[in-house]
């Protein structure tokens, strides 16, 4: 079930060139914040992340503590997030001294066109939100969305709203299909992000 590990970034990304981690830095490093990866797992053996994955929970595997992840990409977001300076490596994330939070609530891909592997129910996806915020996040990432209201992801997006979490989740991953409106973005509380290209 093991991820092979990909091969290391040796040139610099443009992302790097746009944002300029060393520049964010002297502004903050992510010290003393949690965020909860609620994805497809989180690899705690990655070299980047070795050491600040702490042990959470496992929605698709009730044994598990979300430190699995065999699709690899909870583990790349959270890289993103706080994949800290190696030697070698020119990637490296937008607050490296965070702490990562793993809940595993999906390892669905797109494969030729379809939808293949295992994911949650709302209701579920809802107890990962819960859950995180009651486990002591600071933040919780959902690149998982739902393009369908649902009303306990509505609850559990007020309850982390009501408990002074951010809930930053993605936009804009369908826009092939018109842009439909992903929740929980879409909630009261909810920050959505997008992506860019190079050109901006």
């Amino acid at each position: 079930n093991a991820v092979a590990p990909a091969a290391p970034v040796a040139d610099l990304p443009w992302a790097q060139s746009r944002h300029a981690p060393q520049r964010l830095a002297v502004l903050s490093d992510g010290a003393g914040v949690t965020v909860a990866v609620v994805d497809s797992g989180v690899d705690n053996t990655h070299p980047q992340l070795r050491g600040r994955v702490l042990a959470g929970r496992d929605f698709l595997d009730p044994s598990g503590d979300g430190r699995l992840d065999c699709v690899g990409h909870g583990t790349a977001v959270a890289s993103i997030i706080a994949g800290r300076d190696v030697g070698g490596v020119e990637f490296r994330g937008l607050a490296p001294a965070a702490r990562i939070l793993p809940v595993r609530i999906s390892e669905q891909q797109i494969i030729e066109g379809r939808e293949s592997g295992r994911t949650v129910t709302g209701a579920q996806f809802a107890r990962g939100i819960r859950w995180a915020v009651d486990a002591g996040a600071d933040v919780i990432n959902l690149s998982v969305v739902l393009y369908q209201d649902n009303p306990d992801v509505r609850a559990a997006v007020a309850y982390a709203f009501a408990s002074d979490v951010v809930v930053v989740a993605a936009v804009g991953n369908l826009h092939e299909n018109g842009d439909p409106v992903p929740y929980p973005p879409a909630y009261d509380g909810g920050l959505g992000v997008g992506a860019i290209g190079a050109d901006g």
